[in-house]
Order: C-alpha cells, then structure tokens, then sequence
C-alpha cells in the first residue's frame, strides 16, 4: 500500500476541481422514477438526485443544486459510477463510498474497493470536517432509490 503523499493528494485535488469546475449530468430529468433532495444547513449546500429506472437498473442519474466544490465533484463522479448499475449495486457503491471516508484516515481507506470514476474522493477521507460534503449527494441518491414508484 502507498502512503498517503503530497503528489497522491493532488492527484485527487486536480480530480476533485475537474469535476467541480465541469459537473457532469448537472441537469433535470424530465420524468425521473424517484428523487431525492438533501440539504446541509450548516454550510447551505443542496443537492437534488434525480433517477429514471428502467426495471431495477439505473438508466439515468442527474442532481441540480449548490453545492461546496467537494459536495458538487461528488455528485459529478457519483452519477458517472452509478449509471447502468442495478439499484442493489448502486446503494453498494454508496455504502463503499460511505465506509471509505469514516475509515481511519486515506491508508485505510484505500483499501475499500471503488470504481475508477470515484478515486479522487480519497483526497476527502483525511478531512473529516468536509466528509458531510462528500456524502450529501449519495444520502440524496440513496432517498430516490428508496423513494422509487
């Protein structure tokens, strides 16, 4: 395993800005099979997941809302993991996500296992101060998979 060096954390820090900068599916479905909104009072960000289910597959993922850079890149990256997973595989990728960053810090949580798509929320995991930011989009994905008709 690789220590946690300062090039690994701007490699996730040139990551994390790609996807701020230029969120991808930063847009409205216009008929979504679910969505789910959460908001953080504390720093104001809300972030809205939109879904469109075909079956128990996710066919397509979007979010609207403001967002930190951090809350905005991990809502990018998250529709880019999830998209073409089934519903079961995506709260999986959720919960992969979710144990990374409440490990004890990057060399622990470098050993959860996550799509490609999502390395850069490693360079959160040793803030636990911006966890909340990182996870608001995933607690907003996890409501409309729950919420699903």
């Amino acid at each position: 395993m690789a220590p946690f060096t300062a090039s690994i954390a701007a490699m996730y820090q040139d990551g994390l800005l790609a996807h701020h900068r230029a969120p991808r599916n930063r847009r409205v479905i216009d008929v979504p099979t679910a969505i789910g909104a959460r908001k953080n009072p504390v720093c104001g960000d809300e972030i809205t997941v939109m879904v469109a289910l075909d079956a128990d597959v996710v066919r397509d993922v979007a979010f609207t809302g403001r967002g930190c850079s951090i809350a905005t890149a991990s809502a990018s990256m998250m529709t880019d993991a999830v998209a073409g997973l089934s519903v079961g595989a995506a709260l999986a990728v959720a919960d992969a996500v979710d144990r990374m960053l409440h490990a004890s810090g990057a060399v622990a949580s470098a050993d959860t296992v996550l799509p490609e798509a999502l390395t850069p929320l490693l360079g959160v995991a040793p803030f636990p101060g911006r966890h909340g930011c990182a996870m608001l989009p995933w607690q907003a994905l996890r409501e409309a998979l729950a919420a699903r008709r």
